[in-house]
């Protein structure tokens, strides 16, 4: 009998929890920095509440009450914890709040010279994301546009860290710099390299993620010489149409030439020797 008592208040006991419990709707945001937001925190029983919040607070009110709502004009913390709590804190519902910025501007550029690019050289490609908040949603994607208008994806920097486990220096805006080694080839002539930055906000955030493209950086490929050698002349020879005057030096090697002269004179003296020795045996016979 004891046993049936007990557990029927301890049940009454967390009926009664349950019921004082907070909820939060919606649980989590994405708001773009300067743009209104607010949240509803709702008890199924009348009690006293309130919400801690550095914009927005709203003190504890003086009735019971089963909604309460926080509200901000222009959100302008970068990091806030809005929570909902109840009379002497025994119920307490965080508000998750993610804030953040497109950024002001998106570029790339190369570094290595000459200009303009060598087919075959290496280059070290750079994506400049300008004031862009938060960092740790940032995706970063190289690619080039050729001139049929196809597109190829050289490169995609992935996401940094979990939006939950930014720190408030992660979520206001910073410059970031990401870096790509590319090596022209001969069918890139012609061809556009951008970078695109785009904020990965969960299915909370904006739909589709904003994206921003950079800049357009013509590739203008110069192709190598191919330096090759033929017998007695060097030349030089450019492929894929450019057009090259070219200067062949020929070299001559005049140590087969001696050897011919020197052969050619044996084969005389040979020839004179026998010559007189059988002219001279004739004009005695007679």
């Amino acid at each position: 009998m004891e046993i049936v008592i007990l557990v029927s208040l301890l049940s009454l006991y967390c009926d009664f929890t349950d019921a004082e419990c907070l909820v939060v709707s919606p649980a989590r945001l994405v708001v773009k920095h300067g743009d209104p937001a607010s949240s509803n925190c709702s008890s199924d029983t009348p009690v006293e509440m309130g919400w801690e919040a550095t914009q927005g607070g709203v003190g504890l009110t003086d009735n019971k009450v089963k909604f309460l709502r926080w509200r901000v004009d222009s959100v302008t913390e970068w990091y806030s914890t809005p929570t909902c709590y109840t009379e002497g804190g025994l119920c307490q519902k965080q508000l998750n709040i993610t804030v953040y910025k497109l950024p002001d501007r998106v570029s790339i550029s190369y570094r290595k010279y000459p200009d303009p690019m060598v087919e075959g050289d290496q280059y070290l490609l750079q994506c400049l994301v300008q004031n862009i908040a938060p960092i740790g949603r940032l995706t970063v994607t190289f690619y080039k546009v050729s001139t049929n208008g196809e597109r190829t994806v050289l490169y995609t920097q992935p996401l940094n860290n979990d939006i939950h486990q930014l720190n408030n220096d992660m979520r206001r805006p910073v410059n970031e710099s990401y870096s790509l080694q590319f090596s022209p080839t001969s069918v890139d002539d012609g061809a556009q390299l951008l970078c695109s930055a785009m904020l990965d906000l969960g299915p909370e955030g904006p739909q589709p993620p904003p994206v921003m493209d950079s800049n357009r950086l013509n590739t203008n490929v110069h192709y190598k010489p191919q330096i090759t050698r033929s017998p007695g002349c060097f030349s030089m020879s450019i492929t894929e149409g450019d057009t090259l005057s070219l200067a062949c030096s020929v070299n001559v090697d005049y140590l087969p030439i001696i050897a011919g002269l020197a052969s050619m004179v044996i084969l005389l003296v040979i020839s004179c020797f026998i010559y007189s020795s059988y002219y001279k045996h004739r004009r005695m016979s007679h």
